[in-house]
């Protein structure tokens, strides 16, 4: 079993201990609910961590309504707390505020849990001041330990998700991976597919800081990951086709089997090339790429002209497959324009500084 600590777990330590110093620098009680918040609070972004102290200000003034109402009307019976804690999740949802409902909760039962029935504004004072140490502790350590390189991260899993993808296309066509160990490989493709777009949802987040260096080669990274991404998507649902339809065209058609297997062999071949280039590890002639790219169209038409006039079986199984080809190939051909645009703006920033 892996065992590996990252960034973010050393970060939530770090938030907790910053929290438990403060906490008892100032003598607080009950510094369990500050450590607590500030694990709750610890978020994967800056962006994230001011989204989430919005939500802390309306969810928590909330809480605070709700813990006095039900202090007040129902007394500090614990199934008082429940009900008051049930009542104001339902509120949060109904708000937006799903993010913050585990402090919201945290927050009535710290105002709650008092030792009589009576709530006093230095009580309320105190135990609100303990959650906001909490998340003020971890949006701190967020910000300034450890700041995440979001671009790094996500390209890496999306390298390592392609490689995934080039693996299989390489190896399906030719029959030689047993069908359990297809449908382990599947799975974990669409865990990493589905991990990357989380991903990419955290660093579109990072659009609307205030202070990013270099903000527009930033937000041209954003394109281009995100068409990265429809790539993989295409790559996938290209592999789910050929594990589908392969032996069906095999039997049906040698000749639309062998164009198949040679436009997925050169779609392979592009989107590896693709990704180096984008990595500059290799520079693509733009002359030599448009012929072979033609080349690509030229096999493409080939197979639709050997489509012309056969039966509905043939079709059922060459349709699926081809349409997925034209389909990744057409993204490939965008993210090619796109990197080659990152390119030339790159080398033109570079010659003017």
């Amino acid at each position: 079993m892996e065992f590996n600590i990252g960034p973010r777990m050393v970060k939530t330590g770090l938030a907790v201990a910053v929290t438990l110093l403060f906490t008892g620098m100032i003598g607080l009680k009950l510094e369990i609910v500050a450590a607590i918040a500030a694990v709750l609070a610890m978020q994967p972004s800056i962006m994230r961590s001011f989204a989430y102290i919005k939500e802390v200000l309306i969810s928590n003034g909330v809480a605070v309504i709700f813990a006095l109402l039900g202090t007040v009307l129902l007394g500090i019976h614990p199934l008082s707390v429940g009900a008051v804690v049930i009542i104001s999740i339902a509120i949060n949802i109904r708000l937006g505020l799903n993010k913050t409902v585990s402090l919201t909760a945290l927050t009535i039962m710290a105002m709650m849990l008092a030792s009589d029935d009576t709530l006093n504004f230095i009580y309320i004072i105190e135990r609100i001041s303990l959650i906001a140490i909490g998340v003020m502790s971890a949006f701190v350590v967020n910000v300034f330990v450890f700041p995440p390189n979001h671009k790094k991260n996500l390209y890496n899993m999306i390298k390592n998700a392609s490689n995934k993808m080039n693996f299989l296309m390489r190896v399906i066509p030719n029959n030689t991976m047993s069908i359990p160990k297809k449908k382990e490989e599947d799975r974990e493709i669409e865990k990493l597919i589905t991990k990357v777009k989380d991903y990419y949802e955290i660093i579109a987040d990072e659009r609307n800081r205030l202070f990013i260096r270099n903000k527009k080669d930033f937000l041209r990274s954003i394109v281009i990951y995100k068409h990265m991404i429809r790539v993989l998507e295409k790559q996938y649902t290209l592999i789910v086709q050929l594990e589908k339809n392969l032996e069906g065209i095999e039997n049906t058609s040698s000749g639309n089997t062998y164009l198949i297997k040679k436009l997925v062999s050169e779609m392979n071949g592009y989107s590896e090339n693709v990704l180096l280039m984008y990595e500059e590890k290799i520079k693509l002639d733009s002359d030599l790429q448009k012929e072979t790219k033609q080349a690509m169209r030229l096999t493409i038409n080939n197979l639709i002209e050997e489509l012309q006039g056969s039966s509905f079986e043939k079709w059922s199984y060459v349709f699926p497959v081809s349409n997925g080809i034209i389909e990744l190939f057409n993204e490939l051909d965008k993210l090619e324009r796109l990197v080659r645009f990152n390119e030339l703006k790159v080398n033109k920033t570079s010659f003017n500084k």
